[in-house]
């Protein structure tokens, strides 16, 4: 017999497990959007140089990153978070309903106060960082939504310039566009795979976060219509078509839920929309024509024809052959999108953010490349498009997000 010891000694060692590595559809998203968020941490850092002092929110000249990542906007959701809504509307002088928090959607905000009770965290911390893991989350989901039917390039391409895009650094302070864009990409890929219960409590969910459930009815009825012409190839059952349907009327109730939530609470049956109007100036226009209106006042006819162009051209990018590569949800989310800023906003300050939610438009060219020089093309189109966007991003932080004068901060900066 062979002695036990021998034996043992012939074996080799054994190698340490390793960890198995984490898949491309997975490391890339996140890496990709850690290292354009470091950048623009240090974007922020340098122009929170000239901050001015806002001492009614308690904040100091040059305050630091945190209390940057808390401007504008999210001074309304700390209150929220801290407060609540008013039961009682505040009034202006001459007797309308003056601004206030229920113009504020409250899925971020209390997920924020319920963070801050667990962790005994301040806001200023906190509501950035959820931001940073809901944008993270929403970089994986999008990947994979687009991955499944472009292909790794276009889905890769995509992830990029949305990270680099002017307005993404709203995905790292205090504000609701990294939750958007999350239960965006998550209803996209659920009704793709015919999820059709989980697609209504995330629309639901969204249509806490901001205003844009509605978007999501044309994508639906799209997506039945597509269904029903291919039914002869994969089935379409009686049930799945009452699906759909209730799937297209949860859009609706969703997008009904917040206004009558509001009026409920203070008494005011249009509360909601009364509030939103307050934010316009006396005349202004808010819905259907501003765009077109704004074109005109800045310069006539050119203004005008350079807005008609750009519609003409977002259109023409979703209704081409290519475009079927990005799946019949994606494609209709692209082209209804759009048309919904188009026709719900006014152009400001803040519309790219309102545009960051059209994330495939950033890369419309979701088709496979057809040559070596074609693939070519399009790696050094996306070099271009982040070197560009990275400027972008610079300018919209410094010029944007830092108050550099009281002159146009108003109830919050």
């Amino acid at each position: 017999m062979t002695d036990p010891l021998l034996r043992e000694r012939r074996e080799p060692p054994r190698r340490p497990r390793r960890l198995p590595k984490p898949p491309f559809a997975i490391w890339f998203p996140l890496a990709v959007y850690a290292l354009i968020r470091l950048i623009d941490v240090g974007f922020i850092l340098a122009a929170q140089r000239h901050q001015v002092a806002l001492p009614d929110l308690g904040k100091p000249a040059h305050p630091g990153y945190f209390a940057v990542a808390t401007n504008w906007d999210g001074e309304w959701y700390r209150t929220i978070a801290q407060n609540g809504y008013p039961s009682i509307l505040p009034r202006q002088s001459n007797g309308a309903i003056a601004k206030n928090p229920w113009g504020f959607y409250p899925a971020y905000p209390f997920t924020v106060r319920a963070l801050t009770w667990l962790s005994g965290l301040d806001f200023s911390l906190v509501a950035p960082l959820l931001s940073v893991v809901l944008g993270s989350a929403a970089m994986v989901v999008m990947y994979r939504l687009l991955n499944q039917t472009t292909g790794r390039l276009a889905a890769s391409a995509t992830v990029v310039l949305v990270c680099t895009y002017i307005a993404a650094p709203v995905t790292q302070i205090a504000y609701t566009e990294s939750m958007a864009l999350l239960l965006t990409c998550s209803a996209l890929l659920l009704l793709r795979h015919k999820r059709y219960a989980w697609f209504a409590v995330v629309i639901t969910l969204l249509a806490l976060t901001r205003p844009v459930a509605l978007v999501l009815l044309p994508v639906v009825l799209w997506h039945g219509i597509w269904r029903y012409r291919r039914r002869d190839l994969v089935p379409f059952s009686t049930r799945d078509r009452w699906r759909v349907g209730a799937a297209g009327l949860a859009c609706l109730a969703a997008t009904a839920l917040w206004p009558i939530i509001a009026a409920l609470v203070t008494g005011v049956p249009m509360a909601y929309t009364q509030t939103m109007s307050s934010w316009g100036g006396p005349g202004e226009a808010r819905v259907l024509n501003a765009w077109t209106v704004k074109a005109w006042e800045l310069g006539g006819v050119s203004s005008s024809a350079i807005l008609a162009g750009a519609v003409l051209l977002a259109v023409l990018l979703t209704v081409r052959r290519g475009a079927t590569a990005w799946g019949p949800e994606v494609r209709a989310w692209a082209l209804a999108y759009p048309m919904f800023i188009l026709l719900t906003t006014s152009p400001g300050a803040s519309s790219p953010r309102h545009i960051f939610l059209a994330f495939p438009l950033l890369w419309p060219l979701p088709e496979r490349p057809t040559s070596h020089s074609d693939l070519r093309l399009r790696l050094v189109a996306v070099t271009v498009l982040i070197l560009l966007g990275l400027f972008a991003q610079w300018l919209w932080i410094d010029r944007f997000l830092v108050v550099s004068s009281t002159a146009t901060v108003g109830l919050f900066p």
